[in-house]
């Protein structure tokens, strides 16, 4: 049970990083990299 809790807290952490990155690369026009990241971070 503490496993699933724990896996599922570190997609909700990796879901929000993935995102907000993807979302300072176009809004905030940050270097492509950091698209490139937040993708990655969204695919795990």
């Amino acid at each position: 049970m503490i496993n699933a809790i724990v896996l599922f807290i570190l997609a909700g952490l990796a879901e929000i990083g993935g995102g907000y990155l993807i979302w300072q690369w176009i809004r905030e026009g940050k270097p492509y990299f950091w698209g490139i990241g937040g993708g990655i971070i969204l695919a795990f």
